[in-house]
Protein backbone atom coordinates (compact mmCIF):
# COMPACT_ATOMS: atom_id res chain seq x y z
CA UNK A 1 0.00 0.00 0.00
CA UNK A 2 1.20 3.47 -0.92
CA UNK A 3 1.46 6.01 1.95
CA UNK A 4 2.62 9.61 1.66
CA UNK A 5 2.55 12.16 4.47
CA UNK A 6 3.21 15.87 4.04
CA UNK A 7 4.01 17.14 7.54
CA UNK A 8 7.18 19.24 7.48
CA UNK A 9 7.88 21.49 10.45
CA UNK A 10 10.77 23.13 8.55
CA UNK A 11 8.49 24.61 5.88
CA UNK A 12 5.59 26.27 7.62
CA UNK A 13 3.04 28.57 6.06
CA UNK A 14 1.63 31.43 8.11
CA UNK A 15 -0.61 33.99 6.43
CA UNK A 16 -0.97 36.35 9.39
CA UNK A 17 0.39 36.68 12.91
CA UNK A 18 -3.05 35.61 14.21
CA UNK A 19 -2.72 32.16 12.63
CA UNK A 20 -0.52 29.31 13.76
CA UNK A 21 2.26 28.16 11.45
CA UNK A 22 0.95 25.41 9.17
CA UNK A 23 3.46 22.60 8.56
CA UNK A 24 1.63 21.22 5.52
CA UNK A 25 1.83 22.25 1.85
CA UNK A 26 -1.06 24.33 0.57
CA UNK A 27 -3.05 23.08 -2.41
CA UNK A 28 -3.52 25.96 -4.84
CA UNK A 29 -4.16 26.65 -8.51
CA UNK A 30 -4.04 23.78 -10.98
CA UNK A 31 -2.95 21.28 -8.31
CA UNK A 32 -6.06 22.04 -6.23
CA UNK A 33 -8.36 21.81 -9.28
CA UNK A 34 -6.87 18.49 -10.39
CA UNK A 35 -7.12 16.83 -6.98
CA UNK A 36 -10.70 18.02 -6.53
CA UNK A 37 -11.66 16.53 -9.89
CA UNK A 38 -9.71 13.30 -9.41
CA UNK A 39 -10.92 12.75 -5.82
CA UNK A 40 -14.60 13.74 -6.17
CA UNK A 41 -15.98 12.27 -2.92
CA UNK A 42 -15.42 14.65 0.00
CA UNK A 43 -16.41 13.84 3.57
CA UNK A 44 -15.70 15.83 6.69
CA UNK A 45 -13.68 13.98 9.30
CA UNK A 46 -15.07 14.67 12.75
CA UNK A 47 -13.38 12.08 14.93
CA UNK A 48 -10.23 10.37 13.64
CA UNK A 49 -10.28 7.42 16.04
CA UNK A 50 -13.97 6.63 15.51
CA UNK A 51 -14.25 7.04 11.73
CA UNK A 52 -10.98 5.57 10.52
CA UNK A 53 -10.02 2.94 13.07
CA UNK A 54 -9.86 -0.04 10.69
CA UNK A 55 -9.59 1.77 7.36
CA UNK A 56 -6.29 3.63 7.53
CA UNK A 57 -2.63 2.72 8.05
CA UNK A 58 -1.19 3.58 11.46
CA UNK A 59 1.17 6.25 10.04
CA UNK A 60 -1.75 8.10 8.46
CA UNK A 61 -3.77 7.84 11.69
CA UNK A 62 -0.88 9.47 13.56
CA UNK A 63 -0.75 12.33 11.06
CA UNK A 64 -4.49 12.90 11.21
CA UNK A 65 -4.52 12.87 15.00
CA UNK A 66 -1.60 15.34 15.07
CA UNK A 67 -3.37 17.70 12.65
CA UNK A 68 -6.68 17.42 14.48
CA UNK A 69 -5.16 17.99 17.94
CA UNK A 70 -3.11 21.07 17.05
CA UNK A 71 -5.18 24.03 18.30
CA UNK A 72 -6.55 26.40 15.63
CA UNK A 73 -4.66 24.67 12.82
CA UNK A 74 -7.62 23.73 10.59
CA UNK A 75 -11.32 24.51 10.74
CA UNK A 76 -11.96 20.96 9.60
CA UNK A 77 -10.30 17.95 8.00
CA UNK A 78 -11.82 16.34 4.93
CA UNK A 79 -11.16 13.00 3.27
CA UNK A 80 -11.17 13.36 -0.50
CA UNK A 81 -11.36 10.04 -2.30
CA UNK A 82 -12.17 7.68 -5.08
CA UNK A 83 -12.11 3.92 -4.61
CA UNK A 84 -8.77 2.88 -3.18
CA UNK A 85 -7.14 6.32 -3.34
CA UNK A 86 -7.94 8.70 -0.44
CA UNK A 87 -6.26 11.94 0.63
CA UNK A 88 -6.68 13.83 3.92
CA UNK A 89 -6.97 17.60 3.48
CA UNK A 90 -6.92 20.31 6.14
CA UNK A 91 -9.38 23.14 5.42
CA UNK A 92 -9.31 26.74 6.62
CA UNK A 93 -12.43 28.80 5.88
CA UNK A 94 -12.74 32.55 5.73
CA UNK A 95 -12.90 35.03 2.88
CA UNK A 96 -11.18 32.48 0.68
CA UNK A 97 -11.15 28.80 1.65
CA UNK A 98 -7.67 27.28 1.75
CA UNK A 99 -6.69 23.61 1.51
CA UNK A 100 -3.60 21.79 2.81
CA UNK A 101 -2.36 18.24 2.05
CA UNK A 102 -2.00 16.12 5.19
CA UNK A 103 -1.59 12.58 3.80
CA UNK A 104 -2.40 10.28 0.89
CA UNK A 105 -2.64 6.51 0.95
CA UNK A 106 -4.08 3.75 -1.10
CA UNK A 107 -3.54 1.46 -4.04
CA UNK A 108 -1.34 3.56 -6.30
CA UNK A 109 1.22 6.31 -6.02
CA UNK A 110 0.15 8.85 -8.62
CA UNK A 111 1.99 12.02 -9.50
CA UNK A 112 0.10 15.16 -10.41
CA UNK A 113 1.04 14.55 -14.07
CA UNK A 114 -0.43 11.04 -13.94
CA UNK A 115 -3.64 12.41 -12.40
CA UNK A 116 -3.82 15.00 -15.18
CA UNK A 117 -3.38 12.28 -17.81
CA UNK A 118 -6.07 10.07 -16.25
CA UNK A 119 -8.52 12.97 -16.15
CA UNK A 120 -7.75 13.86 -19.77
CA UNK A 121 -8.27 10.25 -20.93
CA UNK A 122 -11.57 9.85 -19.10
CA UNK A 123 -14.63 10.37 -21.38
Amino acid sequence: MFIETYYDERSTFCATSDEPAIPYPELVGEELKLWKRYLPTMRELENVAFWLHDNVPHLVMEQLEKAQKTPRLFDRIEIWSRTGDPMAVGVIGGKQTRYFSIARWGDAKLTLEQVKKRLWERP
